[in-house]
Parts: structure tokens; sequence; C-alpha cells
């Protein structure tokens, strides 16, 4: 082979190598955009998305709950969410805490509350116009005021 038949193969070679690895980087970089990031349930968490059972969807929560503020810490914040059909309540916690459901039940004064039937569930009612989250009696969550 020529000298120069060599120089362009190796040229073209080098060529074939580096648009390799182009193509490489861009996939990477698709890989880490926003919006490409959904979980099994189709929710993109980078916009905000997440699944909530109860209402068989992706939900922001800010857009769709109820905001509550821990009233032992004012740094932890839960989220309920209503089914469409308000027989269930779903807890969202900050941390590490999981997801709960809870089943809506008649009270004698005709009013409702959200719980489960085991004394150490939370419970969900509307007090004084305000949303709560109780747990053995205690008060642990309630509503923020909207004009914060």
């Amino acid at each position: 082979m020529k000298a120069g038949k060599i120089g362009w193969m190796l040229l073209l070679v080098a060529g074939i190598v580096l648009a390799g690895c182009g193509n490489s980087k861009n996939r990477k970089n698709e890989d880490n955009m926003v919006g490409n990031d959904k979980d099994e349930h189709g929710c993109i968490a980078s916009a905000g998305y997440i699944w909530s059972e109860v209402q068989k969807d992706c939900i922001r929560l800010w857009e769709k709950g109820v905001r509550m503020e821990s009233v032992a810490n004012k740094e932890n914040t839960a989220y309920i969410i209503f089914a469409p059909d308000s027989l269930q309540v779903e807890l969202f916690f900050s941390g590490d805490q999981p997801n709960e459901i809870l089943d809506r039940r008649s009270l004698p004064g005709g009013d409702y509350a959200w719980n489960v039937e085991d004394d150490d569930t939370k419970n969900v009612r509307q007090e004084n116009g305000k949303w709560t989250i109780s747990q053995r009696g205690n008060l642990i969550y309630q509503q923020v005021d909207e004009a914060k």
C-alpha cells in the first residue's frame, strides 16, 4: 500500500471512532434530559409528578393536595390527596416515611374521618375548617394557612 492510502485509511478510521464517541455522548445527554425520567407508572419526577394510588394518575402534590405541617417540626410536611369519590385519602409524607391510604368512615355526628380499623392508624378529619392528621388522639399535622 502506498503511504497516502494508509494515511487516508487512518484518517477514516479515526473519524469513525470519533463519530461513535460523539453519538455515545449524545445518548448519555438524552438520558439526563429533564422529562426523560419516567417511573414505572409513566410519571416524570423531574417535572414534579408522582404516582397517586387513589387518583390512579401522575399528580403534582402542590396542585392536587392539601399541604399539611407537622405540629412538632414545621420542616416536616405532608400532603393529603383524596380519591375522586372521597372514599379514600392518600397521605404523602416528607422524608422516608411511606405513603398511607385511609378509608372513609362515618362519624356519629354526621361528619367523616379517614382511617383504618387499627388503634395505631392515623386519622384524617376536618376540624374547625382545617384538615388535620392525628394519631392516638394526638394532633400530628395540620393544614397550612393559604395566606402564608
